[in-house]
């Protein structure tokens, strides 16, 4: 499984196709995002895999949020999940996750396991899906 480093903020493949990107202590802003999401691109190519998002904190959040409707990401993206604390962060994600038209399931918790449940059923899904469409 894949583990690399961007700028500080961890990215670890913890289970087949399940990627935590662990932004730690740092606020999560449009650039740090987009260093992520171009170096996850050129790692995991087309692979589709499930990510769970770990952060303290975000700012400008609708440039944030429109990194994530880009089409190539929705190519390999198959769920997001945002895991925060913070209730405050929580409200603003679910009402930001539903005022976006994302091409891909998102969704916010406050308990990892949980996030790691929904994108496990998500994941199967879309692997189901596949197997389908391809025979």
């Amino acid at each position: 499984m894949t583990s690399f480093n961007v700028n500080g903020i961890a990215i670890n493949e913890v289970e087949p196709n399940i990627v935590i990107v662990d932004y730690g202590t740092a606020i999560v802003t449009a650039e740090r995002a987009q260093d992520v999401l171009d170096k996850a691109k050129e790692v995991w190519g087309d692979r589709r895999v499930a990510v769970l998002i770990r952060a303290a904190s975000v700012i400008d959040i609708p440039r944030v949020a429109s990194l994530e409707e880009d089409e190539v990401l929705a190519r390999f993206t198959v769920a997001s999940a945002l895991v925060s604390s913070s209730k405050v962060a929580g409200l603003l994600a679910n009402l930001f996750m539903q005022l976006r038209r994302s091409p891909y399931p998102q969704k916010h918790f406050t308990d990892e396991q949980k996030a790691l449940d929904w994108l496990r059923i998500h994941l199967a899904s879309d692997q189901k899906q596949e197997l389908l469409r391809h025979g």
